[in-house]
């Protein structure tokens, strides 16, 4: 069987997927995607390294310097995780269409798989470090316009404490009944402290109490609350593949069938468990 899309080459197409999937992802551009290795198949391992710090040592006037050995940890990702798409667009609907089909469609698994991998890595909320998580389900935090800048600000808080890395940028992820609880807070008046309203992409709204702020509708409410994430990069490591895009007709009908193959793996190593920290949060 061939396809009969006016140029489908899989290798143009599959660049396509991934301009329209990174479009749309909100959690893929926060995370450390830095991994060696090829992603071949299910199952296959990348290589995530990570440094270990540097001895210091005093040094005497004259006297011989102090030389340590420095390693870094090779940590392993496993790609555990396969989804795809497949879908089928009738002769009949193709000739009487005026619009690119295939990129309309192409645009629409995109946002599937996008809303796939955002869950996931805001699963990881459950590999925070335990000083690092504000409340609980059974004493969730009811967020106001009033007191929702000072949680924000401790949070922050929190994360210098746990020596975090000053200048990295520090991101919090929440839905948008607390985006709209941000905008309605006092702070917002006060020019030092205005979340800026960009344009929105990839999610991003802005910046507030420490943190720039990104949208999502990909939470699931965990025992009636919502666990709020707050991450540097280093805190996830994600690696993903588009593994295989095709055409192909499809028999004993008239129609095309497209389908894609996505593979992926996500972890929080021990040490980057102080990277991430979390807000029960019951006004959802």
């Amino acid at each position: 069987m061939t396809n009969s899309f006016t140029g489908f080459v899989p290798a143009i197409w599959s660049k396509k997927f991934i301009k329209l999937y990174d479009k749309l992802t909100v959690m893929q551009g926060l995370v450390n995607t830095d991994f060696e290795g090829d992603i071949q198949n299910f199952g296959d391992t990348v290589h995530v390294r990570q440094f270990g710090d540097v001895a210091i040592n005093t040094y005497t006037r004259n006297g011989n310097i102090t030389i340590t050995d420095v390693s870094g940890t090779d940590n392993t990702l496993v790609i555990d995780q396969s989804k795809h798409f497949a879908f089928k667009v009738d002769d009949l609907d193709k000739a009487q269409s005026d619009i690119n089909i295939m990129e309309g469609y192409l645009k629409r698994a995109a946002l599937g798989i996008r809303n796939t991998i955002d869950t996931r890595l805001l699963s990881h909320y459950v590999d925070a470090a335990p000083a690092n998580v504000q409340g609980s389900t059974s004493l969730p935090t009811t967020l106001t316009p009033a007191n929702v800048y000072d949680a924000f600000v401790d949070m922050a808080t929190t994360f210098a404490n746990a020596n975090q890395d000053p200048d990295m940028e520090m991101h919090a992820v929440v839905n948008p009944t607390v985006r709209a609880i941000i905008l309605k807070s006092p702070e917002l008046r006060d020019r030092s402290t205005t979340m800026v309203d960009e344009s929105i992409k990839n999610g991003r709204v802005g910046k507030f109490g420490g943190f720039t702020v990104h949208v999502t509708t990909n939470y699931s409410a965990v025992n009636g609350t919502i666990p709020l994430l707050f991450f540097n990069r280093d805190f996830i490591s994600f690696a993903s593949q588009l593994n295989k895009i095709e055409s192909v007709r499809q028999e004993n009908s008239f129609a095309d069938l497209v389908k894609g193959l996505y593979l992926y793996g996500s972890k929080v190593f021990a040490t980057q468990a102080n990277a991430g920290g979390v807000i029960y949060v019951s006004n959802v």
